[in-house]
């Protein structure tokens, strides 16, 4: 699947919770948050949550509280 529009619109996404930016997850990453090594992920720009690309599409819902 293409992912490649998501690079044009990287730079307005935000974290819904704290309005952080968001940037491509590491492999690193996606190991600590238990994502598959294959999976493709957006993360927080402190690292802190990812954000799952469904279909090629990003899942940017709030954390629920």
């Amino acid at each position: 699947m293409n992912l490649d529009w998501i690079n044009d619109f990287l730079p307005t996404l935000r974290c819904p919770d704290t309005h952080q930016s968001l940037r491509w997850a590491t492999a690193e990453e996606l190991a600590r948050h238990g994502f598959p090594a294959d999976a493709r992920a957006l993360a927080r720009e402190d690292g802190s949550r990812l954000f799952p690309i469904d279909d090629g599409i990003p899942i940017l819902l709030p954390e629920h509280h």
